[in-house]
């Protein structure tokens, strides 16, 4: 059990962030009594934590049997890098439009982190920072709908991307991608942004091998020690 008091936000935080870092694995079961007694905490806010994780498409109900984290099976992730291809280069092309110099710089961040972390041989910290580097290059496209629906889109490919092997051969081509496409938003080319974007997402999806899952599973008692210790 943890020693000090800790609030809803925080167990959100911790479950979420034990998730993307493949922590708490496909099929692991979130039983709301354990984790209350985990966290020192009654099952309330346990319960309004897992059906905000479900809102995310991180947790799934399985009538009967509870919580359970979830992860897109091989055809889902398909589906879900389909609406991704089409959604995102629309983003960059307003993107290249309409960012500001606060946008360009949150971007500019991201690559760094990007390569340092690859460099340093983090590889989970390095698809959250291209994760956080796509996400900047979202909301500079300043249409809520379009950052909406592409949050929750990119935490699913996030999660696919987390899950399962991803080959570590096409990092520095990765990286080249990311940088092509912040140079040509900076350039405000539109055009090429979202051509850019558009032949981007494929190279993703061709890197990931369905046939592996990573597995990085730890106790909750664990996870609660790695996150509050931070």
């Amino acid at each position: 059990m943890v020693q000090t008091k800790i609030g809803e936000s925080q167990i959100y935080q911790i479950l979420r962030s034990a998730i993307f870092n493949a922590e708490l694995p496909p099929g692991t079961q979130l039983v709301e009594a354990s984790l209350a007694e985990a966290f020192g905490v009654s099952r309330t806010p346990i319960r309004s934590v897992l059906s905000r994780l479900k809102y995310e498409s991180l947790v799934q109900f399985v009538p009967n049997r509870g919580a359970f984290v979830y992860c897109p099976t091989p055809a889902e992730a398909e589906q879900i890098f389909y609406v991704r291809q089409v959604l995102e280069p629309e983003a960059a092309f307003l993107a290249a439009k309409k960012a500001t110099a606060a946008d360009l710089q949150a971007m500019e961040f991201h690559l760094a982190e990007e390569a340092r972390l690859y460099k340093e041989g983090k590889p989970q910290l390095a698809l959250q920072a291209i994760q956080s580097f796509h996400m900047a290059v979202i909301e500079a496209s300043k249409n809520s709908y379009l950052i909406q629906y592409l949050r929750d889109i990119l935490s699913l490919t996030h999660i696919i991307l987390t899950f399962y092997d991803v080959s570590d051969e096409n990092n520095s081509h990765s990286h080249h991608e990311h940088h092509e496409l912040y140079e040509a938003i900076r350039r405000q080319d539109a055009a090429h942004a979202k051509q850019l974007a558009h032949q981007h997402i494929p190279f993703i999806l061709s890197d990931i091998d369905f046939t592996k899952k990573l597995n990085h599973a730890l106790t909750i008692d664990q996870i609660i020690n790695r996150y509050t210790s931070q």
